[in-house]
C-alpha cells in the first residue's frame, strides 16, 4: 500500500497586500494625471500605456527599466503628447512599474491575475471618476460665464434660440461645450463657445468631446 502524500496549499489573501496594490495604483494615477487623454469611451484609451504595462508585467520578461521604456514609447507615440513627458510623470511611471514587478514577484503565480485585476479596475474607476469630474468642472465654468453674460435663461434663449426652459431656471441644463456642440452650433451660440474655448486654452486646457475616443 502506497503512503499517501499530503501537499499543503497555502491560502493567499489579497487583502494582505491591499496597501501594496494601492501604492502601485497611486503611482500610475499620478502618471496618468499628465497623460493627454482625460476622458474616453473605452478603458483602453483612458488607461493609456498602463493597460499594456499590466499585461506585460505578468510575462516575467521585463525588468523595471525595460518595461518603463516600453511604456514611454507608447506615451510618446500619442500625437497629443507632442513628444513630451515631464520628469515627475516619468518618475511616477517608473516607480509604479518597479513596485508592480516587485509585488508580482512576491505573490504566488496563481494569484498574479487577481492582483493585476485589482490594480487595473481600481485604477480605471479612479481615472473614470476624475474624467467625469473634470468635464463637470468645465461645464460649470461655462455656465458661470453664460450667467455673467446673459443673466437670465430668457436672454440666453433669445441669443441662442430655443426656449428658456431648455437651459434651466439657473442655467443648470446647459450642456458641456464639446467639440461636437461647437460644430453643430450657429450664430451667437458658436461665438460664445469659441470665446470660452479661447479662455480655456489660456488656462492650460482644451475642450474635448464629452467622451473622447483616442486610440
Amino acid at each position: 500500500m502506497r503512503t499517501p502524500i499530503f501537499v499543503r496549499i497555502e491560502r493567499f489573501n489579497l487583502d494582505d497586500i491591499a496597501a501594496d496594490i494601492e501604492a502601485v495604483r497611486e503611482c500610475f494615477d499620478r502618471y496618468l494625471d499628465s497623460y493627454p487623454v482625460k476622458s474616453a469611451r473605452s478603458k483602453h484609451s483612458l488607461m493609456g500605456p498602463i493597460g499594456k504595462v499590466l499585461q506585460e508585467a505578468r510575462t516575467g520578461k521585463w525588468d523595471t527599466d525595460s518595461l518603463t521604456g516600453y511604456a514611454l514609447n507608447i506615451h510618446l507615440a500619442n500625437p497629443k503628447a507632442k513628444g513630451h513627458i515631464s520628469q515627475e510623470s516619468r518618475e511616477a511611471l517608473r516607480n509604479g512599474i518597479e513596485q508592480l514587478l516587485q509585488l508580482l514577484g512576491r505573490v504566488p503565480i496563481t494569484a498574479q491575475d487577481k492582483v493585476v485585476d485589482r490594480i487595473d479596475y481600481g485604477l480605471y474607476f479612479v481615472r473614470r471618476a476624475k474624467g467625469l469630474e473634470r468635464l463637470e468642472r468645465i461645464r460649470q465654468e461655462f455656465i458661470s460665464s453664460l450667467r455673467k453674460k446673459y443673466q437670465t435663461p430668457e436672454a440666453l434663449a433669445l441669443a441662442w434660440g430655443g426656449k428658456p426652459e431648455d437651459y434651466g431656471a439657473d442655467f443648470s441644463e446647459v450642456r458641456y461645450p464639446s467639440k461636437t456642440m461647437f460644430n453643430e452650433a450657429t450664430g451667437q451660440k458658436k461665438i460664445d463657445i469659441r470665446e470660452f474655448a479661447r479662455e480655456a486654452q489660456l488656462k492650460g486646457y482644451e475642450l474635448i468631446d464629452e467622451e473622447e475616443e483616442i486610440e
